[in-house]
């Protein structure tokens, strides 16, 4: 059975934390603060746990599935996760490890496309993906 309702839990503490890094994040004094950056992290941990989760009890049953269109869905949910993982990535290493004020409006810019990007796969999935399994 695919668990849904987990699926749907991890989306709502990784909406969460997105919301209020979305708030502190305008604040450069916030950017070497500790607590911001393990909010960051522990974003980042979520939605890779919840990716992950997803590519283990969602795609093989739905790329196995025999209706084209259903197959065609997770094919492009992976596609966008493979796209996500790489932008996310690239974030990491240019913010992550490199703990500084300079540049914050980079920064900031870069960090809020990473949080659109990830709310709008999060709406993806709860009007495309979750319906369908």
């Amino acid at each position: 059975m695919i668990p849904v309702e987990e699926l749907r839990n991890e989306n709502d503490e990784i909406k969460d934390l997105s919301n209020v890094l979305s708030n502190l994040v305008s604040d450069p004094s916030l950017r070497t603060n500790t607590v911001f950056c393990e909010l960051l992290q522990r974003f980042r941990d979520k939605l890779d746990i919840h990716l992950k989760h997803e590519a283990r009890s969602i795609y093989p049953e739905l790329l196995n599935h025999d209706d084209k269109k259903i197959k065609k869905i997770a094919k492009d949910f992976l596609s966008n996760t493979h796209e996500l993982e790489r932008i996310l990535s690239k974030y990491v290493k240019r913010w992550c490890h490199h703990i500084t004020t300079e540049n914050h409006e980079e920064f900031e810019s870069e960090t809020m496309q990473v949080f659109r990007l990830v709310n709008e796969r999060i709406q993806m999935e709860e009007t495309y993906l979750f319906s369908i399994v």
